[in-house]
């Protein structure tokens, strides 16, 4: 291995180590995609959340009344939620859908209500979260029998920290999939999730959301699994590190 050629490995693992990072959408039903998407993340699959009391819903309707019992705020470690209004008291409700079917883990999903507390499964059903220590990574599966969503990253939520809101990433993703967003570090300090239909509601399911880092791109890592590999058949040609 010559000297040159080193160089020429090293240079190339350099320009990718300083490349520009990008975030990442996920939008699908492969599992191991999702698998590796979830990888050290926390998943909460709803079926139990500590002080909060699913209510059963017979049907998708608007303008049910909600029990304030079943509303989900900060009862999650590391996040709290909205609907958009009063922080402390407009919250998604844990909804238990054991009649009509729709979870992806047992039965029990969180879904949006309206300012009223009554169910919200139209075109402005809406969930925002807050996370006080920023993460990198936040997915969910979405219910299959029910409508897309718009799904936005910023870098925080100002109902409830009070700064400016910058917007990070958007994506527009599909009903019955598990979808979410990854970024490069934990920049994601807010997340919002908007339904698309004028007439179909949306529930999320296994939210999964921490800081662990995306995983390298299959070319990065042979890259520098080459550039290693020259580095020591270097060494091992003239007994020495020669570059």
């Amino acid at each position: 291995m010559h000297r040159f050629q080193v160089i020429a490995a090293l240079a190339l693992l350099s320009s990718i180590a300083s490349g520009p990072a990008h975030a990442t959408a996920i939008d699908t039903v492969d599992p191991s995609a999702i698998a590796a998407f979830q990888h050290a993340l926390n998943v909460v699959d709803f079926e139990s959340v500590s002080g909060v009391t699913p209510q059963t819903i017979p049907t998708y309707n608007t303008g049910m009344p909600t029990n304030p019992a079943s509303r989900v705020f900060n009862q999650l470690p590391g996040v709290q939620f909205s609907v958009g209004g009063e922080v402390g008291v407009n919250a998604p409700v844990l909804f238990d859908l054991g009649a009509i079917g729709g979870a992806h883990s047992g039965t029990h999903v969180l879904g949006p209500v309206d300012f009223d507390g009554n169910t919200e499964f139209g075109s402005s059903g809406q969930i925002e979260m807050y996370f006080p220590t920023k993460v990198a990574s936040v997915g969910f599966w979405l219910n299959p029998a029910l409508g897309p969503v718009e799904i936005i990253a910023a870098d925080t939520n100002f109902a409830f920290s009070h700064q400016p809101e910058t917007t990070l990433e958007t994506a527009f993703v599909t009903q019955g999939h598990f979808v979410g967003i990854s970024r490069p570090g934990a920049d994601i300090g807010g997340f919002k999730i908007i339904s698309l239909s004028s007439t179909v509601p949306f529930t999320i399911d296994d939210l999964s959301y921490g800081t662990a880092a995306p995983v390298p791109e299959p070319a990065s890592a042979a890259l520098f699994g080459l550039g290693i590999a020259c580095m020591t058949l270097a060494r091992r040609k003239t007994g020495q590190w020669r570059l």
